[in-house]
């Protein structure tokens, strides 16, 4: 997640580099008209093409803008940098220590946490919010639930059902507390930024985008849809074309 975020503060010559370099390696068909080849391989280039529109978005100006009484409204790049400080200082330090007290094999249990345990906890902090936009006591053992419903589950047994309780009750105390221009995160929960920001962190933290159908689904399509234009005409073009969940019951993938 770091990686991405700190793409967002490079001179941008330096993430037109990285995106160029990251066009050269997808893999076309030779007939015409050209299509992207149906590997996994283009479908990684293209899940990280789309972080790093995410990251050009966040690191282009934000027009100005104030909250109610007055006071300089933060932009979203430091938004989601707000939330990821909270997640990776406040948050993780307190998930750490528990975990040494409360489980026999921390170390392994930390191990299996890089199996997207993250992005699915930002993924079922989104679903829960969406589903429960006024019913906040609630979100906390909705997130429980998902995560444990994660097809990814099985691929994690150090990850008990113990494990997953004590993350989100520390990250969920992580997100209340983060502030927004000296607002709890929680008083602008209601809102599209506030999600917004969860998933873009989803996606950012996510080791493989491109084998985590939850992120593209409640992340990355979102993101896609969003009237501001965070992903290009081209990515979306690029995603709809290598991964059937991007477009709808029927539509044809586009070519070129």
């Amino acid at each position: 997640m770091q990686g991405w975020l700190s793409h967002v503060d490079q001179d941008s010559l330096i993430r037109h580099g990285r995106r160029k370099r990251f066009e050269s390696k997808l893999a076309w068909t030779e007939h015409r008209p050209q299509r992207l080849e149906q590997t996994r391989r283009n479908q990684e280039i293209t899940a990280d093409l789309a972080r790093v529109d995410i990251a050009d978005w966040l690191a282009a100006p934000s027009p100005p803008s104030a909250s109610e009484d007055g006071e300089p409204y933060p932009t979203p790049a430091e938004q989601v940098t707000a939330l990821a400080e909270e997640m990776t200082r406040g948050a993780w330090r307190d998930i750490v220590t528990e975990l040494d007290r409360a489980t026999p094999d921390a170390i392994s249990v930390k191990r299996d946490l890089t199996n997207h345990v993250w992005c699915d906890l930002f993924i079922g902090l989104v679903q829960a919010i969406e589903m429960t936009r006024r019913g906040f006591d609630s979100i906390p053992n909705k997130v429980k639930a998902l995560i444990l419903g994660s097809p990814l589950q099985a691929d994690r047994p150090h990850v008990t059902e113990a494990v997953i309780g004590l993350i989100v009750d520390k990250a969920w105390h992580g997100i209340q507390t983060a502030a927004f221009a000296g607002a709890p995160l929680l008083d602008l929960i209601s809102n599209e930024e506030a999600l917004r920001a969860l998933r873009i962190l989803a996606v950012f933290i996510c080791p493989a985008p491109a084998q985590h159908p939850a992120v593209r689904q409640h992340a990355l399509k979102p993101l896609g849809e969003d009237a501001t234009k965070i992903l290009t005409d081209q990515t979306k073009t690029r995603l709809a074309e290598l991964f059937t969940d991007w477009r709808a019951d029927g539509d044809v993938p586009p070519s070129g």
